[in-house]
């Protein structure tokens, strides 16, 4: 039998050595989507199919795992997990709503303001402007990497009562309002005439059922997949603010990624809230009509009146919060959306 030349084997030995230096060969990434709505709704469906994409065409690489409906975490346990995590391994990635985000960055209240929109094409043409990057770049500082925005969609009002909101403050007065942690939504409810009470989504249904509030804010997918019109007598077209979520990431996770991985993530999040947007738009129609010919809560839809004085009622909102949010900030959403 044939010796192999010593010269061979310290060659062979080098090369395995060489092959097997750390970070030679990556492990797979995994990241831990948490959310807490139904799988039905337009974000629930987003995050279903960023992490159909990413399983798909990124098999070895990346791997997304989804927890629906509060799951994993809820919206304020999810940001603090995300900050304390110093995984390079494992990512936490969520999509609370905007109003969430305002204990890092105020600049986001000008998403909670009243008919600040006017209508969704408004949202998209502030989302897509470089003027979010002013809006979101704090959140780097507390841990947190803003990746895209989602829609949810613009948000309307239900009651249990004799008689829809339609009159302000006439129909508000006497009333409770469930709203997201927001002082904004309760400058808002304020000025319409009613009382504004901060409960955790998923508490909605029940303290609607109790009356331990008479009413709430939310957009059509939401009304629907958690059935608060089943528990409501009148809902009303208001569209008076928009619902949306910003898609974060642990920043130290998403620093943590080589470069080639975080630009495939970001072209698959842009297919992603693509489809996120038709989802909204359909849901915007589709979940309406599925509550009106529910045969609980009645639709009503303001007249052009109606809305102008709601939009009275509540333009000293925008003023209330100016200085927090930021008068030349406000000053210019206020130009690129050509008011």
């Amino acid at each position: 039998m044939k010796r192999i030349p010593q010269i061979l084997i310290i060659a062979m030995v080098l090369a395995l050595g060489i092959a097997m230096l750390p970070g030679q060969a990556r492990a797979e990434y995994v990241i831990k989507f948490s959310h807490v709505v139904s799988p039905q709704t337009p974000k629930g469906k987003a995050a279903d199919a960023f992490a159909k994409l990413v399983n798909t065409r990124m098999a070895g690489k990346v791997r997304v795992e989804v927890f629906p409906s509060s799951q994993l975490y809820n919206d304020n346990k999810v940001m603090e997990a995300m900050r304390l995590s110093d995984s390079d391994t494992t990512g936490i990635m969520a999509a609370p709503s905007l109003s969430k985000f305002v204990k890092f960055s105020r600049t986001l209240q000008a998403f909670d303001l009243p008919f600040l929109f006017n209508d969704i094409n408004d949202v998209h043409t502030l989302v897509d402007s470089d003027l979010v990057e002013e809006m979101t770049q704090p959140l780097q500082r507390k841990g947190l990497r803003a990746l895209t925005f989602w829609d949810n969609g613009m948000k309307v009002f239900s009651i249990k009562g004799s008689k829809p909101l339609r009159n302000v403050p006439d129909d508000f007065n006497g009333n409770k309002f469930r709203i997201q942690s927001s002082e904004v939504h309760a400058a808002m409810i304020k000025a319409l005439g009613g009382t504004p009470q901060k409960l955790p989504f998923k508490e909605v249904y029940t303290a609607l059922g109790q009356g331990v509030v008479d009413g709430q804010e939310n957009a059509w997918s939401n009304v629907y997949s958690k059935k608060f019109h089943e528990v409501q007598s009148y809902v009303s077209v208001s569209n008076h603010s928009y619902l949306g979520y910003l898609v974060v990431v642990s920043n130290h996770f998403w620093k943590s990624l080589p470069a080639d991985i975080r630009t495939e993530l970001t072209a698959i999040l842009k297919e992603a809230t693509t489809a996120n947007r038709q989802f909204a738009a359909e849901a915007d129609t589709g979940d309406r009509k599925k509550v009106e010919d529910s045969g609980y809560a009645k639709v009503i839809d303001l007249t052009a009146d109606e809305k102008s004085e709601w939009r009275k009622a509540t333009a000293k909102v925008e003023d209330e919060f100016r200085s927090q949010i930021g008068d030349d900030l406000l000053k210019k959403i206020h130009t690129l959306l050509g008011h």
